[in-house]
């Protein structure tokens, strides 16, 4: 079935690269997928009084900001779409107007209708609402360029349960890889490793090259040790759990995803 990936077109108060943009047409090229991108168009509310109107003009920023933004969707949502096209990507376009507060919550409703959610990593409260609300995994990307072709993934395997969903979310990834590696910390927490062998021995016998290498963390987050066990293999994509929980609407991360979530230095299908 083809898949529908899912590109939010971010507008304020950072703007969407022209690097993701061309990372996500490079990887619906490579999926053969549609791409749907989506220009999220902000006001912001007026708040002034009669004290803030002394000192700033609170309502000319507001009217600032929404002109901004607008702007700003509009030459995105240009670009992503030339891109495509010249891409011969299938690609169609939707737009979001809402008030700045709610912009998380609209996205992750948003997502829920589409296969994959491509996003960059500069605004983490857009990705931590997508990753634990949406019900779909995404692919969080560096602000840089990177080849859509994905041969060798890289799995972050613990064998927990938010470690076997990123790796049935990547089934499509996995099905294609030339090569795929099973990466094991094994000095961070108990592990049990039966499982992650029966997965590998699945895809050898599913025709794919898989391997597992474990590694120890010696002390340094395991989020920054999985990225650079990744990196040193050569990993077009390296496959991870998000894990944690809301409490009063604030996340509490595990470690993994609070360090991916702080540093990235590779594509990363998260997943929870």
């Amino acid at each position: 079935m083809k898949q529908h990936l899912f590109l939010p077109l971010l507008t304020y108060p950072d703007a969407t690269s022209e690097f993701m943009i061309a990372n996500a047409v490079a990887l619906a090229h490579h999926m053969q997928a549609t791409l749907t991108v989506c220009a999220v168009e902000i006001t912001i509310p007026d708040v002034s009084n009669a004290l803030s109107s002394l000192i700033i003009d609170a309502a000319k920023m507001a009217r600032d900001a929404g002109a901004l933004s607008r702007k700003r969707a509009s030459a995105l949502t240009g670009m992503a779409v030339d891109a495509a096209k010249a891409a011969c990507v299938d690609v169609r376009t939707r737009e979001i107007k809402i008030t700045e507060p709610f912009v998380v919550e609209a996205l992750a409703e948003a997502s829920r209708a589409y296969d994959l959610v491509l996003l960059e990593s500069i605004s983490r409260p857009i990705v931590e609402a997508v990753l634990f609300a949406s019900g779909r995994p995404l692919i969080l990307y560096p602000s840089a360029p990177f080849r859509g072709r994905i041969d060798h993934v890289a799995i972050a395997w613990d064998g927990s349960r938010a470690a076997a969903r990123a790796a049935h979310d990547a089934s499509f990834f996995l099905e294609r890889a030339s090569k795929v590696c099973l990466l094991s910390v094994i000095d961070e927490k108990p592990m049990k490793y039966e499982t992650g062998d029966y997965l590998v021995e699945n895809l050898l016998k599913s025709g794919v090259v898989a391997e597992v290498t474990r590694v120890r963390a010696g002390g340094e987050p395991v989020g920054e040790v999985l990225q650079t066990k990744a990196f040193e293999l050569r990993a077009d994509l390296l496959v991870m759990g998000g894990f944690g929980h809301s409490r009063l609407r604030e996340f509490v991360l595990g470690g993994a995803t609070q360090a991916v979530l702080t540093n990235i230095s590779l594509p990363i299908l998260l997943s929870h």
